[in-house]
């Protein structure tokens, strides 16, 4: 007996993948879609909504969905999974690249690895940064920074953060963390990470007028879209130490050979879009569809 089909526009692990190829067959071809009786994708399209093409749907597990797609697929009996364990993934995510930046674990560890250790003392080139008493600005307190200002609550760090709207006044008090200006936490952070969404309003958002503005040899960390960033302005305040260390899991250009600027900084950690990606996060989505098949 064939296996049912699952339209997959989403990356998962090795081991997701495996034991979701034990039930289903996989295809990420958008003209097999109307073959699909369970989805995996990051967000539904709306354009989902009453098409011919989903009408065997039985299953769908996402990151994201519209109240409009959400309310078309309980009319349909589609059982939906939004899998929100992806924020504190990412968040995690964000941690590990504050901490490979502040310590130079990338070019530490490729020192060692090239036999430098025995003809000198790496600790000189190599030494890093605490976190304890230095201040880290969060700029987007959504899901994702909301579980990172947990999980930075026991570093001892002086917490700002910044978002379009406040949290109620409740809530900064158990995550230990204070609502700032931009301006104002670009001034005082140690630390900056970005977690805004990409939209009108935010693109470009920091750029030349706002690096200026930022506290000399300040950790950035974007985990969010690069385009928040102008890339000149980015280049800029790396070439004058404005930006002392960088965590870069996002790319002005994605897929594709990075230049030169970054690939060569040895204070720049880059990852190619993993945030999202860990075996426990992406088996949410597999499991969801496994249990309808």
């Amino acid at each position: 007996m064939p296996k049912p089909i699952c339209y997959a526009e989403v990356s998962l692990h090795p081991l997701a993948w495996e034991q979701l190829k034990a039930h289903y067959e996989i295809t990420s071809d958008d003209s097999r879609l109307p073959e699909a009786s369970a989805a995996l994708v990051y967000s539904v399209p709306d354009h989902w909504a009453f098409s011919e093409s989903t009408s065997r749907l039985k299953a769908v597990a996402c990151h994201s969905c519209s109240s409009s797609a959400a309310a078309w697929m309980k009319e349909q009996g589609i059982a939906l999974t939004l899998a929100h364990s992806l924020w504190r993934t990412v968040a995690e995510h964000t941690l590990a690249l504050m901490m490979a930046a502040a310590r130079n674990i990338v070019p530490a560890d490729r020192a060692v690895r090239n036999g430098e250790w025995s003809g000198q003392d790496l600790k000189i080139p190599y030494s890093g940064w605490d976190f304890q008493q230095k201040t880290i600005g969060i700029w987007g307190m959504g899901k994702i920074g909301i579980e990172l200002a947990g999980l930075i609550s026991g570093f001892g760090m002086n917490r700002l953060y910044n978002d379009c709207r406040r949290l109620p006044a409740e809530q900064e008090q158990r995550l230990g963390i204070a609502y700032a200006s931009v301006e104002d936490m670009l001034a005082q952070a140690d630390y900056f990470c970005i977690l805004l969404p990409l939209n009108e309003q935010t693109r470009g958002a920091l750029g030349k007028e706002q690096f200026a503005r930022m506290k000399k040899g300040c950790i950035l960390i974007n985990t969010a879209r690069a385009g928040i960033i102008e890339e000149q302005a980015f280049l800029e305040a790396l070439e004058n130490g404005t930006i002392g260390a960088a965590g870069l899991d996002v790319f002005w250009r994605e897929n594709d050979v990075q230049p030169a600027y970054l690939a060569e900084r040895t204070n720049v950690v880059l990852t190619p879009h993993l945030g999202g990606s860990t075996y426990e996060c992406d088996m949410v989505l597999a499991n969801a569809v496994l249990e309808r098949k």
